[in-house]
This record gives structure tokens, sequence and C-alpha cells, in this order.
């Protein structure tokens, strides 16, 4: 389906709200039926197929509204339903997920969506990694940021089982971001944090470009609206394609394959930082806050 055509079933369900909005705030079922029903369908939910979507999930501690089911039919996120205006206990949803080692949590009242990553070692505010407005946002930024959500993305980006306790990542000393290291100074193998406390091991150069598009399109930053993604200041050269080409019908010199996509990693150490640093920039993440560990 065609991005207009994802659009236009944004802008559907945000007249259908703009239009019974006295209805929403009355009726939590209305909301599920009418609102977040539909909006799980646009990123590939079959909400009448409970080896996908199962309402009133039981846990241990509670039942949320909705589990969505990865491939193996253990649930990758819940969701939490409330009806429009009224705040959902997001302490109570926590509880659910690290009860039964379930990596996000989806809060939403039909108009306003919040994902967490309930496994990040964080205060709970801090735990929100994407959040969108389907009556403020537009429609397209709706889709950008939702992305978090499409089914087969948090299978992805799930945390392993069992869940061990929540405690701080080990910081490098000395303290080393991607914007004060040096690539001449640093050689890899390293490990590379993102500020949700993804990790990635890096063992060499062309892996860190490829880890960060990976993690730029595992957090919706990254989609396919962007593609093709050139090079900076560049007009022949392609730094993230569909396929393995350039502009110019040349092929990619060291193509590396993330996610379906193909990164062209033939650069040099400093330059990967360049491109590291811009893919960064444009994208809307500071790179004061992507860490390095260098070992202990």
């Amino acid at each position: 389906m065609s991005i207009d055509e994802l659009a236009r079933r944004v802008d559907v369900l945000a007249e259908r709200l703009r239009r019974h909005q006295d209805v929403f705030k009355k009726s939590e079922a209305a909301v599920r039926a009418s609102l977040v029903e539909p909006f799980l369908r646009i990123w590939g939910w079959d909400t009448e197929d409970p080896g996908q979507v199962r309402p009133e999930f039981s846990t241990q501690s509670g039942k949320p509204d909705y589990a969505l089911l990865g491939p193996e039919g253990r649930p990758v996120a819940f969701v939490g339903v409330k009806a429009l205006g009224k705040p959902e206990d997001l302490t109570q949803y926590i509880s659910y997920c690290v009860s039964e080692g379930v990596g996000y949590f989806i809060a939403t009242d039909g108009e306003t969506w919040e994902v967490y990553n309930t496994h990040a070692p964080k205060p709970l505010h801090e735990k929100l990694v994407a959040r969108w407005d389907i009556l403020k946002d537009p429609p397209v930024e709706v889709l950008r940021k939702s992305f978090v959500i499409a089914r087969g993305v948090g299978e992805r980006v799930e945390a392993p089982r069992p869940v061990p306790p929540p405690t701080p990542p080990r910081q490098p000393s000395p303290h080393l971001t991607l914007a004060n290291m040096m690539p001449a100074k640093v050689k890899p193998p390293f490990s590379v944090i993102f500020p949700d406390q993804q990790r990635y091991s890096i063992k060499n150069w062309n892996d860190l470009l490829a880890s960060v598009v990976e993690w730029l399109m595992k957090t919706g930053r990254l989609t396919e609206k962007h593609l093709p993604l050139k090079t900076p200041r560049s007009t022949k050269r392609y730094l993230v394609n569909t396929r393995p080409k350039h502009p110019t019908g040349s092929d990619f010199r060291q193509p590396k394959s993330v996610s379906g996509l193909y990164v062209e990693t033939h650069f040099s150490a400093r330059d990967i930082k360049r491109m590291v640093l811009y893919l960064l920039r444009e994208f809307g993440v500071d790179p004061d806050e992507v860490v390095f560990e260098v070992g202990s």
C-alpha cells in the first residue's frame, strides 16, 4: 500500500475522531472499535486474528486491553486503551510488561499514542520512545512516528527473555561520545549505545554505519519515504537505497544489507564518522547522546 493511501486512512480516522468526540469521551469500547483497531490495521495487524492481536490478554498482574503477538505467539507489545481525554495508568501496564517479559507498551486514548520501552533502565517518563497525535500531527508525520508499531518491527527490537532487573548501562571511561570520538584513536571492536539504550557490537567501521541505519529504521525515524538517501553534499552517490545502486546506475562498491535496504559502506573510518553524524542530525538525534564503550 502506498504512503498516500496510508495517509488517507489516517485522515479518515482523524475526521471520525473530530466528528464523534462526545462518543469517544464517554466510551472506551468505541475508542477501541472505531479508532484503535483501525489504526493497528494500518500497520499490518489483523485485529480479527487472535494469532496476531489478542484482546484482554491474561498476565500474572492483570489483563491489558490488547496483546500484539509475534510469529511464535508470544506478546511483543501490550496496548492500553482509555476513553478520549482520560490518562492511562502507565505504572500498572509497565508491571504487566515486566511480569511477562514484554518489551513495549502502547498507551492511547484514540487521539494521542505513546510507545514505551519497558526494559530501558530509566525513569518512567524517559522510557518513552515515540509519540504522535492523530489530530495535531499531519498524516504523513503520524505515519513516520508510528512506524515503530508496524507488525514485524517490534519482533526485531524486542528485549530477550528472561528479563534481568533494570541496571544502569556501564559507561566507558573516559566518557566517549560520537561527537568527541576520534577514529584515528579508537579502533574496533567496541560497542555503541543509542539514546534508548539499544546496544550494538561493532567489529569494524562498516558495522558502525550499518548499525546507525538499522537503529534509525527500528525507531521509526528512517522510513522508505526518505529513500533513496544521498550522501551529504553529493548528487552522484547514495548512502542508503532499496537496491545497491547509485543514481548513475553504478553498483555500491561495498554494500551492506540492513533489514531489506542497502547501505554503501565504502568509506574511510573518518568518513564513516562524518556519514554517521550526518544521519543522526538529519533524523533529529543528538550525537552527544550516542555513547561508545571501548572496554572496561
